[in-house]
């Protein structure tokens, strides 16, 4: 059924104590996600041998926990556009905090492959509630440089895990690694009772509710009418070979550290998370050129570009564990550090009323779909080639297709607010 709204609004300009409080609470919340969802990466190595299992089962529990993430990112963006903004940012990561912490306590790779499917299926709502939150609530002019300063939760939530994550390796086990999920639960529930809801959702809901003039939109169907359907295809598209890229490196680093570099569990997540802390400094990077030097797609596309470039650097000149921790930096900062602006190239390409639907269908679902693939594409390349040749081969490329796919978009002005 089609959904009405509001004719006639555009940016709502939001106080400034409202604004920085909605910022930090998001950066906060997202952050302590993707310090949840690190733990599994981390946890690899120990879990193969407890559970005595090889990377092909590793790679299926990702891509059943993916397949699910499509499907609830989903869910999550519209259930945001129609309930609000706050109420979805509780749900989503006080219910994915829950499920990281059952994992804990499964005694069976299947019980586990549920647990982890739940937990990042929740986990992966908050991109886009998060997105558009801060979208909503910056001023247009600075709008790039703090979504990407949201999106440096990645990196500083795979960092400040690896600080709990070496030790616990190194001495309990993976177990006690989840536990921690239990922690945030409160956290959500805390973060809730401090945020305001986003000034444009509240608008929006209430011209519905006084029933004033309004224009009917589909709201998921509407990202493929005329003007949207070019601008949806190839987000979707860009979205679907980054998210494959993504899939096949981001939680496979610390098994490729330890199985192709030598490194223990411990010293392979040391590495991993200190390479992440350094490269928050490219999604800041990222999100700065996109706002003042920049077009955000172009910015994306070179990012993209540079990141195929390091990652094969990553894979083949190293020597040292020096040079490893440097060249993980460097790619991390490009190939992951794209994060810092193509979030906001997303939501600045779509009107208030269908941006979290729009961030949730050509953003998150399509990356979640990579997701689900690349996971059991790369151990069978790895067992077939090795983790050289398999990641040169199944990953550099993809982040070409991105790069190109990026410059198919509209070359918006950085800052642009698209009318509803």
């Amino acid at each position: 059924m089609a959904n009405e709204v509001p004719v006639g609004i555009h940016h709502i300009e939001t106080p400034t104590r409202e604004r920085w409080t909605i910022i930090a609470i998001c950066m906060i919340a997202w952050t302590f996600s993707n310090f949840d969802q690190s733990l599994f990466g981390y946890a690899i190595p120990d879990i193969m041998r407890d559970f005595n299992v090889g990377l092909d089962a590793i790679g299926l529990i990702l891509a059943i926990s993916f397949t699910v993430a499509a499907v609830l990112v989903s869910l999550a963006g519209c259930a945001a556009d129609r309930f609000g903004r706050r109420t979805m940012l509780v749900v989503l990561l006080a219910t994915s905090a829950l499920f990281v912490g059952l994992q804990a306590t499964a005694q069976s790779l299947e019980m586990l492959t549920l647990w982890r499917a739940l937990a990042f299926g929740l986990s992966g709502g908050l991109a886009s509630v998060t997105a558009a939150f801060v979208a909503e609530a910056a001023l247009p002019r600075h709008r790039g440089l703090l979504i990407g300063a949201l999106q440096i939760g990645y990196p500083l939530g795979w960092f400040l895990a690896s600080l709990l994550a070496a030790p616990l390796l190194a001495s309990g086990g993976w177990r006690p690694l989840f536990l921690y999920g239990f922690a945030v639960i409160p956290l959500a529930f805390l973060l809730g009772w401090k945020l305001p809801e986003s000034r444009h959702f509240a608008l929006v809901h209430q011209a519905e509710v006084r029933g004033e003039p309004v224009v009917r939109h589909g709201r998921m169907a509407e990202l493929f009418t005329p003007p949207f359907r070019r601008t949806s295809i190839f987000c979707s598209l860009m979205f679907l070979a980054y998210g494959c890229a993504y899939a096949g490196t981001a939680f496979f680093f610390p098994t490729y550290f330890n199985q192709a570099r030598g490194y223990t569990p411990s010293d392979a997540a040391w590495l991993v998370g200190l390479s992440n802390g350094v490269a928050a400094f490219g999604y800041l990077a990222a999100a700065y050129v996109g706002e003042y030097k920049m077009t955000r797609r172009n910015t994306t596309a070179l990012w993209l570009a540079i990141g195929a470039v390091t990652l094969v650097g990553l894979l083949w000149l190293p020597d040292a564990p020096w040079q490893d921790k440097l060249m993980f930096a460097i790619t991390t900062s490009f190939f992951y550090g794209v994060n810092g602006v193509i979030a906001t190239l997303l939501t600045e390409l779509y009107p208030t009323r269908i941006r979290t639907t729009a961030f949730a269908v050509c953003g998150s679902a399509p990356l979640s779909i990579g997701f689900a693939v690349y996971p059991m594409v790369v151990p069978i390349a790895v067992a077939a080639l090795g983790w050289q040749w398999a990641l040169t081969i199944a990953i550099a490329p993809l982040l070409l297709v991105s790069a190109a796919l990026a410059l198919m978009l509209p070359n918006l002005r950085s800052g642009t607010e698209v009318a509803d």
